[in-house]
């Protein structure tokens, strides 16, 4: 969401959004440490495969995580010193991390539509994956939800009348990329997804419940309510309903093992991201001019 506010009037948002962008190192490395064991845990006998499928996919994502991660030093560095318009570097960021994102939707797309995923060859066919509508509106909505919802993350009352129907949009394209990919992936379930997605912009809108949306809590809390219930339109399978979940899953004593990660990382993710939250207030402080 930042990054594409970034791109578009970085003047205008850089007070609101650099805060959240500058002290984000301890939080985005624990996470990703935190989602490999997670995912360890969870899934496996699917690892090696999946390290086939999604090798170049991961590769990508490795190269553009190290330029998105040095564009932030090096911004960092051109602040304090002044030599360099942090503007290219700031934005060079904005380009990594949605190129980054592009990379994560083409593997999120593809284990849920199946396309051009060969599990027995375990191999992913780029081609394949193109030919489907469901592909390209899959980025497109995601990338508009983004659009949609950054006003509100970011607390940018100018760019109130872009929320709801950026929002809107970006929800009905998403449900389209569902029903390209396979009609059945629509179930009932679809409902708490939309209905809570949607809910964010009005909220915003409203005099009344503009400090309530805009608080990073609730914020985060709805986030992760929507991503829970999104869950449910895939599973008990995956890669198009060809790949049963549970057949996956980790089971027996590893299972009370991972019970036990998850409960001591989430605590430690927490702590983070609460850290990580005083550091954006404190960062944003700075960077806001006295009146």
């Amino acid at each position: 969401m930042g990054s594409v506010l970034m791109l578009i009037a970085y003047d205008k948002v850089k007070s609101k959004v650099l805060g959240y962008i500058i002290p984000i190192w301890e939080v985005t490395g624990t996470f990703g440490v935190f989602w490999v064991v997670v995912v360890d845990f969870s899934f496996p006998s699917i690892l090696i495969p999946a390290a086939h499928i999604y090798a170049v996919a991961i590769m990508l994502f490795l190269i553009l995580i190290v330029s998105r991660n040095a564009s932030i030093v090096f911004g960092e560095y051109i602040i304090k010193e002044g030599w360099l318009d942090e503007k290219i570097l700031y934005r060079l960021y904005s380009i990594s991390t949605l190129a980054l994102s592009i990379v994560v939707m083409v593997i999120l797309s593809s284990i849920i539509g199946g396309k051009g995923v060969d599990l027995i060859s375990a191999q992913l066919n780029l081609g394949s994956w193109l030919s489907s509508g469901g592909s390209y509106a899959f980025i497109i909505g995601v990338l508009l939800i983004g659009v949609g919802l950054s006003p509100v993350f970011y607390d940018l009352k100018a760019l109130r009348a872009v929320a709801l129907p950026a929002t809107i949009l970006g929800v009905v394209v998403s449900i389209l990329s569902f029903y390209l990919y396979m009609p059945s992936l629509l179930s009932s379930y679809i409902a708490i997804p939309v209905i809570l997605t949607i809910l964010v912009p009005v909220l915003f809108n409203l005099e009344k419940t503009y400090s309530l949306v805009t608080n990073k809590l609730f914020f985060a809390i709805v986030s992760v309510v929507i991503v829970f219930s999104l869950n449910f339109l895939v599973y008990p399978s995956a890669f198009g309903k060809t790949l049963a979940v549970d057949s996956i899953t980790t089971s027996g004593p590893m299972a009370q093992a991972f019970f036990y990660i998850t409960v001591i990382g989430g605590f430690i993710l927490a702590a983070m991201v609460t850290v990580y939250l005083f550091a954006v207030k404190k960062e944003s402080a700075a960077r806001t001019p006295a009146v």
